[in-house]
């Protein structure tokens, strides 16, 4: 791992010194980014162990651009796949409706596509972070937030202790359900999109291709590809709820999975019979907040902009705030001025991003003449197809 870059801040003011208050990829992103920035770094995160939280991910040029600027590249792509295509195809039928190769998008864009274990990717960032001098600590739950002479405060429980960590700037990288996000009076609720996401991870199938495949249906759709170097396949299915499920990571009804994709093409119903159980959990986003922080204090990732999965930008977007971040930061001047110079450069993308997941999951379960219409629209894009998000994965 490279030295962390020498940091000379042209203010007596500037920030030398950051707590992290999460653990999860955008947490240990920032970490790393602000310790190659040359910021002395702690990370606080309540569980006791780093764990996987979901399976897979999907990385886009635009995330693994900056991953490679971090150094973690190579890392990555030891444990990930470059998937062949996305594979766009009818749920009922299993027929194709589009498909566009990532291969001439990566060249485009100038970074792969990639797919990874949700913990593979986790585990390389906090072996990074601590690598560049990041301090992780595990089992450290935040209790409060205050001001201190000069810098900024959070006061965690961590056993039967509390634990004052100071530092010139703390950032919030602690998920949807933010607890400095709180601190800061920003009491947004969580939406629920009336959306359930089943997943599991099986064996890939003999001769299974590494693609990425959508299959779209009424109601429901399903996302399948590979993670774990292509040794496993990953299986997100999504399906209709009306009433508002606060599970997280709980096991699910597999009776459910199979009853919704019951009338679905034969793969599909393989493919999830395949699947010895399945975890469950609701999916929420937040509307744009109407700011991400104050004083020495901000948001990131999930915390700043939590959105749905159906752009596969969630991770993608927490990465570039650690990059973000760390511009900010290195740019000089005073530290509140740099979190809000970081806010500024960033509130409008995420918006825009949150907005079209939320309508990319309206659109992914049409049924009638309005799928017909949308598949018309998918066969037409064709290769074209990924270009669509050129302002996501060029940026």
């Amino acid at each position: 791992m490279p030295a962390p870059t020498p940091f000379r801040p042209r203010d007596s003011r500037a920030a030398r010194s950051a707590v992290v208050v999460g653990g999860g990829i955008g947490g240990l992103a920032c970490a790393l980014a602000l310790r190659r920035a040359g910021l002395t770094v702690q990370v606080l995160e309540q569980a006791r162990k780093l764990r996987e939280v979901g399976a897979g991910l999907q990385l886009t040029p635009n995330a693994t651009r900056i991953l490679r600027d971090l150094g973690v590249l190579p890392r990555l792509e030891a444990v990930a796949v470059a998937p062949r295509s996305l594979d766009v195809r009818d749920g009922r039928s299993g027929a194709t409706i589009t498909r566009a190769h990532y291969g001439p998008a990566a060249s485009r864009y100038g970074a792969p596509f990639l797919v990874v274990h949700r913990a593979d990717l986790q585990n390389l960032l906090a072996e990074a972070a601590r690598e560049a001098g990041a301090v992780i600590a595990l089992g450290t739950e935040l209790a409060a937030v205050e001001s201190a002479f000069g810098g900024v405060r959070a006061v965690a429980k961590q056993g039967d202790k509390l634990i004052a960590h100071g530092a010139d700037i703390l950032v919030g990288a602690d998920g949807v359900r933010s607890a400095v996000r709180a601190h800061l009076g920003l009491a947004v609720p969580p939406v629920f999109a009336r959306r359930l996401a089943y997943r599991a991870t099986v064996p890939v199938p003999a001769k299974h291709p590494p693609d990425v495949r959508l299959y779209l249906g009424r109601d429901a759709h399903l996302v399948v590809y590979p993670v774990k170097g292509g040794a496993l396949l990953n299986i997100v299915a999504i399906v209709k709820e009306t009433v508002p499920v606060a599970r997280w990571n709980a096991p699910g009804d597999s009776a459910a999975v199979h009853q919704a994709f019951a009338a679905w093409a034969p793969e599909v119903r393989r493919l999830l019979e395949s699947a010895p159980h399945f975890l469950c959990w609701g999916l929420y986003d937040i509307d744009p907040l109407p700011r991400w922080g104050s004083g020495r204090v901000t948001l990131l990732g999930d915390a700043a902009h939590a959105m749905l999965p159906f752009l596969a930008q969630g991770a993608a977007q927490a990465i570039e705030d650690a990059a973000a971040l760390a511009t900010a930061i290195c740019s000089g001047g005073d530290a509140a001025s740099a979190l809000r110079a970081y806010e500024g450069a960033r509130h409008g993308r995420t918006a825009r991003i949150q907005s079209e997941a939320r309508r990319n999951g309206m659109v992914y379960h049409l049924s009638g003449p309005p799928r017909l219409a949308r598949d018309l629209v998918l066969r037409s894009s064709g290769a074209a197809l990924l270009d669509r998000y050129g302002w996501i994965y060029g940026a």
